[in-house]
């Protein structure tokens, strides 16, 4: 062979070996460039639009290709994508707290428990941090924090002749009943989102955990059947039927249209998400400015619990960018980010020490005092078949709380239920 014919097979060897092992096939370029694809609920998800053009400045070797849905077809995107390959696959998804158990015991989701740092655990919000944990793993990083947070009309309950929102339900009771005789609210003291929806099991969730409750015990066996979850079930049960302190209703309404009774001044409570805050300080709103925040009733006057509705986001196993992917997930949760967040799109921010942030209290007024809410929480039941149990779950509740079936046999059914939801894939 010639010098000049092994020069030119040398030629095309190095070509071939550049357009084929240094390709942009799996998201890369020839320039070591990654691409990495995100699907988002569409929750903040154009103030996480605006991020991803900051974290792309700050990592050039970055691109990021963001998708976002109705929260309603998340998950069944997420299902499908999940055993799909190439440009139907992702590396980041949005994780809603009650599908950890099922995504993680299908290994959908990547465990990221050597990632998460002992700073962490100390400054997040326990209540944030814990969404993301199955088991003895965590599996992502949390994005926001949300709660059923209490509202009250603090100019009707001074009407009424009362400083200080109720501390226990049967203060709730009391105070109810005074208001409505009084004629200060329109009907009922409240109305609640009990219709059957997912909504429904997170206020069963509110009222378990102020009882004193839980949904299932430290090994993960469901125990809400216990004597706080009938009295909590019991009350909830009373308050439409027999006291009539809670619009009958309520068990036709979903935790959005609560909202207009109150913003109208017809209800003098309501229990619901943070967004609820800048809804009734909007400028056209009849009662701006004489809205406050409380902590939650309890039974004792101690267990202040209410049910959280967050969400996080996690890598996944088929990701070829793992390490991308997790840079992207930390630069959303980080310090900086979440406080943007917060004072742009209204999120609670994860970090405990930015509810005390100077500048995020002047622009929310009530940050602080759901701040110590989230201190006191309750998450619904991390089931690997939980969206199955929950459907069914809100069909029993609703029986009850329509006076057709006894609180204690719909909680004995709804368990073994849940226990059937617990049950590994492989089994």
């Amino acid at each position: 062979m010639t010098m000049k014919k092994l020069l030119s097979l040398l030629f095309v060897l190095v070509l071939i070996f550049v357009t084929t092992g240094c390709s942009s096939g799996n998201g890369s370029d020839g320039n070591g460039k990654v691409t990495i694809r995100v699907l988002s609920s569409d929750d903040f998800a154009d103030f996480r639009k605006e991020a991803v053009k900051e974290f792309e400045k700050e990592n050039p070797n970055i691109k990021v290709n963001f998708e976002s849905v109705a929260y309603d077809q998340l998950h069944d995107k997420e299902l499908a994508s999940f055993n799909a390959s190439g440009d139907a696959s992702y590396d980041v998804v949005d994780v809603d707290e009650m599908w950890t158990a099922e995504y993680a015991d299908s290994a959908f989701i990547q465990p990221v428990t050597d990632k998460i740092t002992d700073s962490m655990k100390k400054e997040l919000v326990p209540a944030s941090l814990n969404i993301t944990k199955y088991k003895n793993d965590y599996y992502g990083f949390p994005m926001f924090n949300d709660t059923y947070f209490f509202y009250y009309n603090e100019d009707m309950l001074k009407k009424a002749g009362y400083n200080a929102p109720p501390s226990t339900w049967n203060e709730f009771t009391e105070m109810s009943k005074k208001l409505q005789s009084k004629g200060i609210t329109k009907g009922p003291a409240s109305a609640w989102g009990w219709g059957a929806s997912e909504g429904l099991v997170g206020y069963f969730g509110e009222f378990l955990g102020s009882f004193g409750g839980q949904f299932l015990d430290n090994n993960g066996k469901p125990v809400f059947n216990s004597k706080e979850g009938v009295q909590a079930l019991q009350y909830m049960r009373d308050s439409i039927l027999k006291d009539k302190i809670i619009a009958d209703a309520s068990t036709g309404y979903n935790d959005r249209q609560i909202l207009d009774a109150f913003k109208n001044g017809k209800t003098a409570f309501v229990s619901g998400w943070s967004f609820y805050w800048n809804e009734l300080n909007a400028d056209d709103s009849p009662v701006k400015g004489k809205v406050k925040v409380g902590l939650v009733p309890s039974a004792n006057g101690s267990e202040h619990k209410t049910a959280t509705g967050s969400m996080y986001l996690a890598v996944t196993p088929q990701s070829e960018h793992q390490d991308a992917a997790w840079k992207f997930i930390k630069f959303l949760g980080s310090k900086k980010i979440q406080k943007e967040q917060s004072l742009k799109a209204g999120a609670l921010p994860v970090w405990q020490d930015l509810y005390k942030d100077p500048e995020l209290k002047k622009n929310h007024p009530a940050l602080e005092d759901m701040g110590k809410q989230l201190q006191y929480t309750i998450s619904r039941p991390s089931l690997i078949g939980y969206n199955e149990f929950s459907k069914d779950f809100q069909i029993i509740l609703q029986q009850v709380l329509l006076g057709k079936k006894d609180p204690k046999k719909a909680l004995d059914e709804a368990v073994k239920k849940a226990k059937s939801a617990s049950k590994p894939t492989n089994q």
